[in-house]
C-alpha cells in the first residue's frame, strides 16, 4: 500500500518543519544546552505540526537512535491505559538515553486518567519524557497546566502552506499547478496536513492540477456555477435560481454544504469589490474578468453586504429543517425578490 504524501514528506528536521520558528528555536536551544524538561504540552489547531516537531523533538533529544513511544488518547484513555504508561515509565529506556512518550490528542484523557498521571508529572522519572499535544488545551485541568512547559502553535500562513505544496508538485512531477496551490492553501485554514491531503487527492486523479480539475476532485462546486447563479440572483431571474439549487439536489450533494460554499463565495466578491485584490480571496485569479462583471452594479458593497445577511439568516432557518429543499427554494425566490 503506497504512503500518503503527508506521510512520505513528513519533516523529519527541526529545520524542515514549516514556520513554528520561536518554539524550534527554544527546543534547538534545550538540547544544546541539556536543559530538557520532563514534560511539555504541545496546543494549537490541527495539522499545525504538534506532532511532528514532538517527533523531531524526541529524535534530537535521543540523538537519532530509538522511537518514542506514541499514544492516541482518542482511543487509549481509560485508567487501565494510564497505569500501563507509568508502569513503563518507571522502566529506563533499552534503546537510547531517554524514553519518551508523546500522548497525543491528550484533550481526551478523562479526569480519572489525569489524576492518575498527576504523581508521576510531579515526578517524574530522570530519564522519562512526556510531550502532551492537543488541539483543545481548555479541557486539560489546571493542576496539569501548572506542571508542564506549554508551547502555543500557530496556524501555518497561506504562503508556508503554497511554498510546501509547491515543493511537493514539483517533486511529484505535477504540471500546471500554481494556481491550484494557491487555492488549496487558501482552504485549508491553516493546516498544512489538511491541505496536503487535498494535493494528495487530486493528484491521485492526475498530474495535471488545473484548477477545473482540483475544483471537481474536491468536491467544491465549480466557480463558474456560483458565478451564474449569483448573477441569476442580481437579474431575478428566479427559474435558473430554482433549477440550479433543484440540480444539486437531484445530484445528491449536501445543500448546507453548497450554502455555506456559496457564502463564503459571495464574500469573497465582497472582498474583492472593497479591496480590489485577488491576496485576500479564494476565487483564482483567472477568473477576474467574470468577477469584475459581477460587482460591476450599482451599489455592489451595499448589496452583497444585504445578500450576505440574507444567505446567514437562511443558514440559521435550515439548520434543523427536515425539508431543506423546499425552506431553500422559497427563501431563495425571496433573496432573488429582494424581500
Amino acid at each position: 500500500m503506497a504512503q500518503s504524501l503527508a506521510t512520505f514528506y513528513r519533516p523529519t528536521t527541526f529545520e524542515s518543519i514549516c514556520e513554528q520558528d520561536s518554539i524550534k528555536k527554544v527546543l534547538q536551544q534545550q538540547i544544546a544546552s541539556k536543559d530538557i524538561r520532563n514534560c511539555y504540552l504541545f496546543c494549537g489547531p490541527s495539522g499545525d505540526g504538534k506532532t511532528t516537531t514532538a517527533r523531531v523533538f524526541a529524535d534530537e533529544i535521543n540523538q537519532g537512535v530509538g522511537s518514542p513511544i506514541e499514544i492516541d488518547a482518542a482511543s487509549n484513555n481509560g485508567v487501565d491505559n494510564i497505569r500501563a504508561i507509568i508502569k513503563s515509565a518507571q522502566e529506563r529506556a533499552v534503546d537510547g538515553k531517554y524514553k519518551i512518550f508523546i500522548i497525543d490528542e491528550c484533550h481526551m484523557l478523562t479526569t480519572q486518567s489525569w489524576n492518575a498521571l498527576l504523581k508521576l508529572i510531579e515526578e517524574p522519572p530522570t530519564y522519562t519524557i512526556f510531550i502532551f499535544c492537543t488541539t483543545d488545551p481548555q479541557k486539560i485541568p489546571p493542576t496539569i497546566l501548572s506542571r508542564v512547559q506549554r508551547f502555543n502553535f500557530n496556524r501555518i500562513s497561506t504562503a508556508g502552506i503554497e511554498h510546501r505544496l509547491k515543493q511537493i508538485c514539483f517533486a511529484e512531477q505535477a504540471t500546471n499547478y500554481e494556481e491550484s496551490i494557491h487555492y488549496i492553501a487558501q482552504i485549508a485554514d491553516g493546516g498544512m496536513r489538511t491541505a496536503i491531503s487535498y494535493l494528495d487527492k487530486c493528484l491521485s486523479l492526475s498530474k495535471n492540477l488545473s484548477i477545473e480539475i482540483v475544483l471537481e476532485t474536491l468536491g467544491n462546486y465549480s466557480y463558474k456555477t456560483f458565478f451564474k447563479l449569483i448573477n441569476c440572483i442580481i437579474d431575478d431571474d428566479e427559474s435558473t435560481v430554482l433549477s440550479q439549487i433543484e440540480e444539486y439536489y437531484n445530484a445528491g450533494n449536501d445543500l448546507r454544504l453548497f450554502l455555506d460554499q456559496f457564502i463564503d463565495f459571495v464574500l469573497d466578491i465582497l472582498k474583492y469589490d472593497a479591496f480590489n485584490s485577488f491576496t485576500l480571496i479564494k476565487i483564482p485569479e483567472s477568473m477576474k474578468d467574470e468577477l469584475q462583471h459581477t460587482v460591476d452594479i450599482e451599489n455592489a458593497n451595499k448589496y452583497f453586504l444585504y445578500i450576505i445577511d440574507k444567505l446567514l439568516s437562511i443558514k440559521n432557518i435550515i439548520k434543523g429543517d427536515t425539508s431543506i429543499k423546499t425552506t431553500m427554494e422559497a427563501l431563495f425566490l425571496q433573496l432573488c425578490r429582494g424581500l
